[in-house]
């Protein structure tokens, strides 16, 4: 069986569907996620290009680092998206979990860009930090400090 979440932005402008099931769940910790949602950390869920659709509005982009463009809504502001290359995936698009209508059915599995996290930030799990994007290298460690 298929499972097919939607969301939208925060006015409804932008709605979208994403079909399966994501190809990770993760708290990113990088400078560029934390300045374009102005949060400690923000969690995105990821899928291919061809998993997901889009209606009502146009989403507007801005291209935050070479090859990474970052949608959100034109009308109310909402963060939507992180967009780029995902190697062998193919193009990506990640959502900020929050963006979902049932966002509790996304279930975080790692910690990306663990350096780059705000040194008060401690989330107390114990999924595994990664210096980068998860499952590249070996984890730095699992759980907190």
């Amino acid at each position: 069986m298929t499972v097919t979440r939607t969301g939208r932005c925060m006015c409804g402008a932008i709605r979208f569907e994403a079909r399966d099931e994501p190809f990770d769940v993760t708290h990113c910790h990088c400078h560029s996620c934390r300045k374009h949602n102005g949060a400690a950390v923000v969690t995105l869920a990821g899928y291919r290009v061809e998993q997901i659709t889009f209606s009502g509005a146009d989403r507007r982009h801005y291209n935050s680092s070479p090859g990474v463009r970052r949608g959100f809504c034109g009308d109310c502001g909402t963060p939507l998206t992180w967009e780029g290359d995902g190697g062998d995936l193919g193009p990506i698009i990640e959502f900020h979990i929050s963006t979902f209508d049932e966002p509790d059915s996304l279930v975080p599995t790692a910690h990306a860009f663990e350096p780059e996290r705000i040194a008060w930030m401690e989330v107390a799990d114990d999924l595994p930090r990664y210096e980068g994007f998860p499952g590249e290298g070996t984890p730095l460690r699992h759980g907190p400090k």
